[in-house]
């Protein structure tokens, strides 16, 4: 069994080293996500999962949260600690497009990676789903979006795939959500909502849009197929019974004009379908996923 301890110092040093190649960025994204996931993820795979954490309110604090949503490289920066969703699972996806009107990675992406996890430990403060996905473009930086069921989960239900998911969530008035979002709120007069004007920007292929289409919202369905027990238990062990070649989520979105003549109720029945997230690999729980992998935080822009 691998020590953990010795999997955090290989980690460091390599991280030290410079982990990601000099020329990583110009890539082809199909070689962007075999290095990632052969040479990182499945070389740091846990034997045995460690303990999931409580959400570290202090560490937020002192997080360089501008960084987070500045970077454009897959890999966080040195000394990184992630004090919030510590613990999840990756694995190989694929974005299958339907006939939507928005452009760039929203008309499809074969290479990505998906990262599922909850926000800390659920007896600590209930079960949080969050989801992270990154779209790998040839040439260029990746295009990345986070999305969550709200700022307080959904209580004593374990089951990831029980409710939908999106960029955008309420704002909730307990102690826990609210101290969280004063913390986002020193880089970002929309704490609970995140942009994804870049997704639409450039394709695959890392070729840029004349006239970037972009949802404003997106609404990220389960698959109702997939359901889990709702009793306590630890969702890894769910993820890694999921094989490659599973439709995981439905993908809605609707834009900017939509948002601003409609409830949210109306704009969750108007959506537009997009595509869908079908998995490519089996679902992996790491060291580099957990510590290393990046996903950029867009910051929302009111336009």
């Amino acid at each position: 069994m691998k020590d953990l301890n010795s999997i955090r110092k290989y980690w460091h040093n390599a991280q030290d080293n410079g982990s990601l190649p000099e020329d990583y960025q110009s890539w082809k994204a199909h070689r962007k996500q075999e290095f990632l996931w052969n040479e990182k993820i499945i070389k740091s795979k846990y034997d045995e999962l460690p303990p999931l954490k409580k959400i570290d309110i202090l560490g937020l604090f002192s997080t360089a949260l501008k960084s987070k949503m500045g970077r454009q490289s897959d890999e966080v920066e040195a000394n990184w600690k992630k004090t919030i969703h510590a613990h999840g699972s990756v694995a190989k996806i694929k974005l299958v497009p339907t006939e939507n009107t928005f452009t760039g990675l929203f008309k499809g992406a074969s290479y990505g990676l998906l990262r599922l996890s909850v926000t800390g430990d659920p007896a600590d403060r209930g079960f949080a789903p969050g989801l992270a996905l990154k779209l790998l473009v040839d040439g260029h930086p990746s295009g990345n979006f986070s999305a969550l069921v709200s700022l307080t989960g959904q209580g004593k239900n374990y089951n990831l795939f029980a409710n939908e998911l999106s960029n955008i969530v309420p704002v909730v008035k307990e102690v826990g959500p609210i101290l969280i979002n004063l913390i986002f709120s020193r880089v970002t007069k929309y704490p609970t909502k995140l942009y994804l004007e870049d997704l639409a920007e450039i394709n695959q292929q890392g070729e840029k849009e004349s006239k970037p289409y972009y949802p404003t919202q997106i609404f990220l369905v389960p698959n109702p197929k997939i359901q889990f027990p709702e009793t306590p238990h630890d969702f890894r062990n769910d993820l890694a019974t999921i094989p490659a070649g599973t439709f995981l989520f439905s993908i809605y979105g609707v834009d900017s004009e939509a948002m601003k003549q409609m409830n949210p109720t109306e704009l969750r029945q108007q959506a537009q379908l997009i595509g869908f997230i079908e998995t490519t690999s089996e679902f992996v729980s790491s060291f580099y996923g957990d510590s290393q992998l990046f996903f950029r935080h867009q910051r929302f822009r009111n336009r």
